[in-house]
């Protein structure tokens, strides 16, 4: 029997007539600054753009999404963007009118990734400076280039940003932008002290020389309900320190304690000796003396020192119970404290941190760290004289299990397909230093190889986390191996062993719960005469 073929004629589109079709149209405007100028151009670009497509007859104005004295050096920071793709992924918007690719991104990658997001969706951006419509065949490699460009001018005007505020630090006219807690700017810019904020640094200084941690000055400033430094949520004993160690009431200012990496997407670091420090001195008036800010700092080291050369094994337990501890009730680290302090009867506890901050939320009383050691060698003893007994059935059980030889291919495969996407990575950055690339090409390429690294690694991450058995069995073996080669009684509690065995320890009222490497828990009771 001969085969029949039929011609099926395409349908017939509608011509495209540019913008004659009804849409739901957006503008979106962005200034870098909040200086004058630039907001009389931030207001200007709002009012050009919603007369511009109110006027039009065939367009509906869905809103005009403006981000004033945000970088566009990266995508996250602006809030009515991120609101703007928001919406377009709900559908509510067709086209997006802007100024230019420069006031869209000046990050090449976001810019490129954003773009091709909004086409898949079946949404245009128009930049009216370079007249590029999206949906356009060519606009991808001319926005590329366009993007490519505007970074370059993003990260020269960076640089030559960074030289001028160094030039100014050099020569001492550098004016900060935020005073530090206890001071404001006058007319001219120049620091002269606040008083009511003097007063509470004073006072900070003199509670420290007489003899207070910053964590008790902080805990009670923050009862007192007293106003915190401007970049703080609140008072903790960091934000303490940092007023003790700055030079700034010493009427001293210490410039380049920070820096902003220079590729795009600039990232704010401290400075720890990468870059040069500039130190003016008796810049301002002082809140305190030099002597004092000397004892202070006297004071601060000698307790640095003997904090580091205090009673090792006091020292030793701190690291070994440090961010192993759990609350049973609200999940929680727990807090090492001591109690009765100076007393012959003074102790070490351990407390939920959501229970210091408010005991409302968390009920969990503390415990005494003897009671958490006295329970891990009554543990230890109970289980290393039968540690076979328990640990070999476990083994076995967890060696019945089949093994999923489908999944393990799979992960042979993604880790072979991982190591090929790193060499394309490093071929296509040789050829690109060699100049037998264009950086259009480059950009387009690279994407698309960390786009499918990214996939691949997550894909694999989640194999493993499926093919936890393996681990099981290896951490069990592990422990069989400790056991046998470690004392089956103990008298003390031993460190060593702790960290060999311990992953986690527990804490629920009267009871701890050790989890051991393998996953193993095991329980441990205690009376509330301990606690």
């Amino acid at each position: 029997m001969g085969k029949k073929i039929t011609k099926i004629e395409p349908v017939k589109q509608k011509q495209d007539t540019g913008y004659a079709a009804p849409k739901r149209v957006c503008a979106y405007c962005r200034v870098s600054t909040g200086s004058a100028e630039q907001k009389n151009s931030f207001e200007a670009q709002v009012q050009y753009y919603t007369r511009f497509i109110e006027e039009k007859p065939n367009w509906t104005l869905v809103g005009i999404y403006a981000d004033e004295a945000r970088s566009g050096t990266k995508v996250k920071s602006r809030d009515r963007f991120q609101q703007m793709i928001q919406d377009c992924r709900q559908g509510k918007i067709d086209l997006i009118l802007t100024k230019s690719v420069t006031r869209f991104a000046r990050n090449t990658v976001d810019s490129i990734n954003t773009i091709r997001m909004l086409k898949e969706l079946g949404i245009e951006v128009y930049f009216e400076k370079e007249r590029v419509g999206t949906l356009s065949q060519k606009s991808e490699q001319l926005l590329t280039i366009l993007s490519s460009i505007a970074q370059g001018e993003s990260e020269s005007i960076s640089t030559n940003s960074r030289w001028s505020i160094v030039r100014r630090f050099q020569n001492g006219t550098f004016v900060i932008s935020s005073p530090a807690y206890g001071y404001r700017k006058d007319e001219n810019g120049n620091l002269i002290i606040q008083s009511e904020e003097a007063a509470i640094v004073r006072r900070i200084f003199d509670e420290y020389l007489g003899g207070k941690g910053s964590y008790a000055i902080a805990k009670e400033l923050q009862a007192e309900g007293v106003p915190t430094i401007r970049t703080a949520k609140s008072w903790q004993d960091s934000v303490v320190k940092w007023i003790l160690q700055n030079p700034v009431y010493e009427g001293d200012l210490l410039y380049q304690k920070t820096y902003t990496t220079e590729g795009i997407p600039f990232t704010k670091k401290y400075n720890h000796g990468e870059l040069p420090k500039y130190l003016v001195s008796d810049n301002h008036e002082p809140i305190i003396s030099r002597e004092e800010a000397e004892a202070v700092r006297q004071i601060y080291e000698y307790r640095r020192q003997k904090h580091r050369m205090d009673n090792v094994e006091i020292y030793q337990s701190r690291y070994a119970f440090s961010g192993r501890i759990i609350c049973g009730e609200c999940g929680s680290t727990f807090r090492r404290q001591k109690i009765y302090i100076g007393k012959p009867y003074e102790k070490i506890q351990w407390s939920c941190r959501q229970h210091i901050t408010d005991i409302t939320k968390c009920r969990q009383k503390p415990i005494r760290e003897d009671v958490i050691r006295q329970m891990f060698v009554s543990m230890w003893n109970k289980l290393a004289g039968h540690a076979e007994d328990v640990l070999l059935p476990l083994l076995a059980l967890l060696k019945a299990v089949p093994n999923d030889m489908e999944q393990e291919q799979e992960l042979l495969t993604l880790e072979k397909r991982i190591q090929e996407l790193k060499q394309q990575s490093h071929w296509l950055q040789k050829v690109l230093s060699d100049g037998d690339v264009g950086s259009a090409v480059f950009i387009e390429r690279r994407n698309q190889l960390d786009t499918e690294l990214e996939e691949i690694s997550r894909r694999q991450q989640f194999l493993k986390e499926q093919n936890l058995m393996e681990q099981e069995i290896a951490q069990t073996e592990y422990l069989m191996t400790v056991f046998r080669t470690r004392p089956a009684i103990i008298e003390e509690f031993d460190e060593e062993l702790f960290r060999l065995i311990v992953e986690r320890i527990r804490v629920y009222p009267n009871r701890l719960c050790f989890e051991l490497k393998n996953g193993l828990e095991l329980e441990e009771h205690y009376g509330k005469e301990v606690q």
